[in-house]
């Protein structure tokens, strides 16, 4: 058969780290290998593409259009992330290639191939052909990366990234390696140019090596890396973890950085990959790496601050020795120290946050931190052990804010964990909390707290509106403020505007379930329901009995028809919360007549036994929402309202309750309650 020329999209993938998975666990190497087999043979069928040939860990596929090959490269990626925790590199040409003995050949299979072997992991690069051929008939989003020179390709790439959630965005450390070397070294490779450099050094000065100088990679991305005890003394370590805190917290001040949370660095805790490997899971560009070597009446704490890209490289290292009574301010002189560093000019009111401020008493200090360590842990008796270092905390320093909102925490987390009741305790957190805000009106977590009680509690949407803004321009890296204020932004009306904040808040604190729930919850109430039951099932995965996301499960599925689904994850949620009542409802209502039987089942069962059993109004709405009876939904509406249910907000929005907007009792309410409809 003659060799046939044609137009073609080539498909390159590669299987990250499959060698020295290899040569550590051969058994799961195949493992991955098989399920990466099916997972691609699988979206190529799917895509009217061709599988041409498997080399290795990797495949080339061929496709007509590029629209089906950037659409299989992302299912590809999609499935993978859900099935193998190997991560696929993937590059995209669209080119003249040759056909010959069921092979192919030419500049467009070289091109995908090059553009596969600098992609991130987990990430899709296409050439400027495929991006001009999929701008005006999808909705995919690109980035520009850049002209990239590819190994063998005489000429620069321009070169994209594929935008699509879940898939890695290029840092821009990563993008000016990717661009090649600086022109300096460019230059250098010319004799004479060192000849020339020599003389005007000799005529000039020093000075003239500064002008030639290769600036330090651009840095828009930090990790607070654990710090390591080196002191010794391991009953110090909540010492150790508390300075660690409040670097985070203050390295997060920093607008033009972004700064994943507390969480996130702890996971990176005697874990045994180098800082490139955790910048590609992160997308970050450096690592600031800590250690506190003595703790007495002098503190001694060093610091280094390491680029990921091109390679892994120590940029600065410095040793804070201070006084103990200085303690309180160490995070702040770090991140001064840290930003002029990486050549960062702070706005005033980053100025005025990171300005030293009065010492705290060192024993104040200590009582508060190790009142932090107890609280984070929630049990009665840490939360008891937390309320005495605080309040003890408060009288070594009565002017200490942080002891003050430590007392507020600690009286939220006895009702948060149902210790004791919320209106017993409500005045008490509003006390400490004030007291706290007149000492100290920048700490972040009392405006983001009082935020969410504006919205949740007081339904004043105005001083809620002026608090989350407030706490994001305080802390722009303070992942709760954005979690909460995507669902503030949905209640106003503008879901879709909510999200980029809720997508925020995940990226800097990708390990915490939560703001997994947060965000998915704000993709249904955006209408999102596939891209929210995607992330739902994958947090369910991880997490099956989170709080949070099974009523978001559970309505998801109810938005998409899926009756038995929604049932079972029905179920699931009064198993845990073991209530045998709801279960033969549920089931006995769901045998008679199906789902919305059984939803109304279930609501009269609640009303028949509220005179011994708790149960809140908004529960009893729901489900009659659920059966579609909208005369009883409207009663129990109702009564939510007179009873003030935190939940209440979300009637401007859920769209749960679409089939009640055009009835007259509904928009009387969301008038009430200063929504719009």
């Amino acid at each position: 058969m003659a060799a046939i020329k044609k137009l073609a999209s080539i498909m390159f993938t590669d299987i990250v780290g499959y060698t020295a998975l290899m040569g550590s666990d051969e058994d799961k190497a195949f493992e991955v290998l098989r399920k990466s087999r099916e997972i691609h043979i699988k979206s190529i069928n799917q895509f009217k593409g061709k599988l041409i040939k498997e080399m290795g860990d990797g495949m080339l596929a061929q496709f007509d259009t590029a629209i089906d090959s950037v659409l299989c490269a992302i299912e590809i990626q999609k499935q993978s992330g859900k099935q193998i925790k190997e991560k696929i590199r993937i590059g995209l040409h669209l080119g003249d290639i040759t056909f010959d003995h069921e092979d192919i050949f030419g500049d467009g299979v070289n091109i995908a191939s090059r553009l596969q072997s600098v992609a991130d992991p987990g990430g899709i690069y296409i050439s400027e052909s495929i991006q001009k051929a999929i701008r005006a008939k999808s909705s995919v989003g690109t980035k520009y990366l850049g002209k990239i020179k590819l190994k063998n390709v005489d000429f620069p790439v321009n070169t994209y990234c594929i935008l699509e959630e879940g898939l890695p965005v290029p840092s821009a450390a990563k993008i000016e390696q990717l661009k090649g070397r600086s022109l300096f070294h460019k230059l250098s490779r010319s004799v004479y140019v060192y000849i020339i450099l020599l003389l005007l050094i000799i005529a000039n000065g020093p000075w003239i090596g500064n002008y030639f100088k290769t600036d330090a990679p651009a840095i828009s991305s930090l990790l607070i890396l654990p710090f390591d005890n080196f002191t010794g003394d391991a009953s110090l370590e909540y010492i150790v973890e508390g300075i660690h805190d409040a670097l985070i917290g203050d390295v997060g001040k920093i607008s033009a950085l972004r700064v994943p949370s507390t969480r996130t660095a702890n996971a990176y805790r005697n874990v045994e990959k180098s800082i490139p490997q955790i910048a590609t899971e992160l997308n970050i560009d450096a690592a600031v790496e800590t250690s506190v070597s003595c703790y007495g009446e002098n503190i001694c704490v060093q610091v280094k601050l390491v680029s990921a890209f091109p390679e892994e490289k120590q940029l600065w290292v410095h040793n804070f020795n201070i006084e103990k009574g200085e303690l309180s301010n160490l995070s702040k002189k770090i991140t001064k120290e840290i930003s002029r560093q990486i050549n960062l000019n702070l706005t005033p009111l980053e100025e005025q946050l990171l300005a030293e401020a009065r010492p705290i008493d060192p024993d104040a200090y200590e009582a508060y931190l190790r009142g932090m360590a107890h609280w984070e842990l929630g049990t009665k008796p840490d939360l008891d052990r937390a309320m005495e270092y605080f309040q003890l905390s408060s009288e070594i320093d009565p002017d200490y804010a942080l002891a003050y909102l430590g007392i507020s925490r600690t009286w939220g987390g006895y009702a948060q964990h149902g210790f004791l009741p919320y209106h017993e305790v409500s005045g008490k957190v509003d006390v400490a909390r004030n007291k706290a805000l007149t000492l100290d009106s920048t700490l972040v977590e009392i405006h983001a707290g009082m935020a969410t009680k504006y919205t949740w509690g007081d339904w004043n949407w105005k001083k809620a509106e002026k608090e989350f803004l407030k706490a994001i321009e305080l802390n722009p890296n303070y992942a709760f403020s954005h979690a909460y204020y995507s669902h503030f932004l949905a209640i106003m009306g503008d879901p879709e505007k909510g999200l980029p904040h809720s997508e925020l808040a995940m990226e800097l604190d990708p390990f915490n379930t939560l703001y997994m729930s947060i965000h998915a919850q704000a993709l249904k109430n955006a209408g999102r329901f596939d891209e929210a039951l995607e992330l739902l099932l994958k947090l369910y995965e991880i997490e099956p009995d989170q709080g949070i996301a099974l009523p978001a499960l559970w309505a998801v599925y109810h938005e998409l028809g899926d009756s038995q689904k929604a049932l079972d994850i029905a179920k699931k949620i009064y198993e845990l919360r073991e209530n045998e009542l709801a279960l033969k409802s549920l089931e006995e209502g769901f045998e008679e007549g199906g789902y919305h039987l059984a939803m109304q089942r279930t609501a009269e069962m609640m009303i028949s036994q509220r005179g011994s059993i708790y149960f809140p109004s908004w529960q009893i709405f729901t489900l009659y929402c659920r059966a579609e009876m909208k005369v009883e939904a409207l009663e129990w509406l109702e009564k939510a309202f007179e009873e003030h249910d935190s939940n209440m907000p979300y009637i401007s929005i859920d769209p749960l309750f679409d089939f009640l907007r055009d009835d007259p009792g509904f928009l009387k309410i969301l008038e009430k309650m200063n929504l719009s409809a």
